[in-house]
């Protein structure tokens, strides 16, 4: 953290809003800068004008308490900059010489807004903030996103936090910034596997040396826990049998496969800790960092990927070819960088069986995995040669 903060990558974090007031609304002001975050309970009365009534938060009071430790460090500490990265993009970023459009760089420059104590997933919007004199201040439109109450008795809080973290970088990017204003709905297999695939990452991200720095498996809800297993093991993938490669348009349609998928990009060597062309970082590194400093290097191997997918992702968005499900996001992501394409193209066609390219895909049955092997990877090289698309199979299903 030190290091960021010695090379202009500060992160402000607030408890407090701007000055309160009587009843006043300033929907057409900032209520703190970008690339921080501003930390609220619930505020007991009637909510106003149809948002949620809330008051500053004291950072030392149980209520909310570890998250504070938490956003400083650490997997959750991640997850928040990766929203800052995501709103780095939007408003910073040029595609084809073009801006995002101005409510998407307003938007991008929104400071994340957490309220402890009400349940929202992936978020809501309208604060209404209680002052210390007891005046109210309306910011009707910003977004804020819900966090349980009695956070420091959630075993699995980090998995929790990056739930709402991941799912509202996903709304951003998807949206091309317009978050609940975009023309058109959001591809929902994206949006929930990106955050699905997130969770999966924190429950094993190391936090603490020893055997109890990471989330225990016994820790977490039932569907947390069942998450991070059914990712690991690939299970979304076969059908209720675990035995047969489910149809090509049903691996397209499921957040759980394409999860699984981020999820191994995300893994990645090869992937994270790529280097993009140095154009591309121009959005992160703008007053940032000084000349001659990799951005890349600065963003570490986990947050390069993140920038990159979700750059790529708002990009193909701002350019009228928003992804409908992950075999488009991982055309977009290869055309972007093209020295990842294979790799890319070979985590995919390796997780789905090959059931997307081929009816049927390839056997999953133990016996024959080093035939499987073989032809899966035959089947990656043909698509990265164009010989064969990652939507083959649906294109021979509809003859």
């Amino acid at each position: 953290m030190s290091r960021l903060r010695s090379l202009g990558f500060c992160f402000v974090v607030l408890a407090a809003a701007l000055p309160l007031a009587d009843c006043k609304s300033r929907a057409n002001q900032p209520i703190a800068p970008p690339d921080s975050y501003l930390l609220f309970v619930p505020d007991e009365g009637a909510t106003g004008q149809g948002t949620a009534r809330v008051r500053r938060a004291d950072l030392k009071i149980e209520a909310v308490q570890p998250i504070p430790r938490l956003l400083e460090t650490g997997f959750a500490s991640e997850m928040l900059r990766t929203v800052y990265l995501a709103g780095q993009f939007l408003r910073d970023a040029t595609v084809d010489g073009r801006p995002f459009p101005e409510p998407a760089r307003k938007n991008g420059s929104l400071p994340v807004c957490l309220v402890v104590g009400t349940d929202q997933l992936p978020y809501a919007r309208g604060l209404s903030v209680k002052g210390g004199l007891g005046g109210v201040t309306e910011w009707p439109d910003v977004p804020w996103l819900g966090i349980p109450a009695n956070p420091s008795r959630d075993k699995a809080l980090i998995q929790t936090l990056t739930a709402r973290f991941a799912a509202y970088a996903a709304h951003l990017v998807a949206s091309g910034g317009l978050l609940d204003k975009a023309p058109a709905p959001l591809p929902k297999p994206l949006v929930d596997g990106y955050r699905m695939a997130m969770e999966v990452v924190a429950r094993e991200w190391r936090f603490t040396a020893g055997p109890a720095g990471v989330i225990q498996v016994e820790e977490g809800t039932a569907e947390q826990r069942a998450l991070f297993g059914d990712v690991r093991d690939n299970r979304y993938v076969t059908d209720e049998s675990h035995k047969t490669v489910r149809g090509a348009q049903e691996l397209l349609d499921s957040p759980g496969v394409a999860a699984t998928i981020f999820y191994r990009m995300a893994q990645s060597r090869t992937v994270g800790a790529r280097v993009a062309p140095e154009g591309f970082y121009a959005p992160y590194a703008k007053k940032r960092m000084p000349p001659g400093v990799s951005p890349a290097a600065i963003l570490g191997t986990f947050r390069n990927f993140q920038a990159k997918l979700l750059g790529a992702w708002a990009s193909a968005v701002l350019r009228g070819q928003a992804p409908k499900d992950i075999a488009d996001l991982v055309d977009i992501y290869g055309a972007a960088f093209p020295a990842e394409r294979a790799e890319v193209i070979r985590v995919f066609v390796v997780t789905t069986f090959g059931g997307t390219v081929k009816p049927g895909g390839c056997s999953t049955d133990p016996k024959d995995a080093q035939r499987t092997l073989a032809e899966l990877t035959t089947l990656a090289a043909e698509v990265g040669a164009g010989r064969k698309s990652l939507r083959g199979a649906l294109a021979k299903q509809s003859e």
